[in-house]
């Protein structure tokens, strides 16, 4: 699988961490509603794909220097 690299600035990297939360509460209530089980799996698997990059940038910015 390849692996990619983004430059973002710290107003940039926040403006991530809100559009994937809001995402992911999307598409944790699409989960709840589904009675398909493929897409279900399918659902599932992306959530924990997009919580494992929120996590990541949530500790990028966690040792961000405060913009001055």
């Amino acid at each position: 699988m390849a692996e990619f690299q983004i430059e973002l600035s710290e107003r940039e990297a926040r403006d991530m961490r809100t559009a994937l939360s809001i995402r992911l509460v999307g598409m944790r209530e699409e989960l709840v509603h589904t009675d398909d089980r493929e897409y279900r799996a399918d659902l599932k698997a992306a959530i924990e794909r997009l919580e494992v990059v929120l996590r990541r940038v949530d500790a990028i910015l966690a040792g961000a220097t405060p913009a001055t």
